[in-house]
């Protein structure tokens, strides 16, 4: 039984293999915005370098661009250091691309094997949850 009453209609294998692919699907969604960002953040950097180069900016007006670079450099450093930790992790611990075709490989046979076994296990009431506790 589940915790709402009902029988669990999944096995452990297939819970498990969805949630990593769910977090391997999520991890290379914030890689891909870090990416993204960083892009931006090094357009922003050379748009401000290109103002600098073409202005003639008072001391006011050339220490607010000062203010402005500085910031865009600092948000630009912390998503590269986000960006570098995350693609050590997704590519030089494990390949995510790999880990996760085999993921669904083995899901898609994990499902195919629970409909059997569902069937097999009709009205037998009992669910691994409540077994291993």
């Amino acid at each position: 039984m589940n915790k709402e009453g009902g029988m669990n209609l999944m096995c452990k294998a297939i819970e498990y293999g969805t949630f990593l692919t769910d977090t391997f699907s999520k991890m290379k969604e914030d890689y891909d915005k870090i990416k993204s960002k960083i892009s931006e953040y090094d357009k922003k950097v050379n748009g401000i370098y290109h103002e600098i180069e073409t202005s003639n900016l008072n001391a006011s007006e050339g220490y607010k661009k000062y203010k402005e670079l500085r910031q865009t450099l600092r948000m630009r450093r912390v998503l590269k250091q986000e960006f570098y930790t995350l693609e050590k992790l997704m590519y030089k611990t494990f390949d995510v691309d790999r880990i996760s075709s085999q993921i669904h490989k083995t899901l898609q046979s994990a499902k195919a094997s629970e409909v059997g076994n569902q069937q097999y296990r009709n009205g037998w009431d009992i669910d691994v949850d409540v077994i291993i506790g």
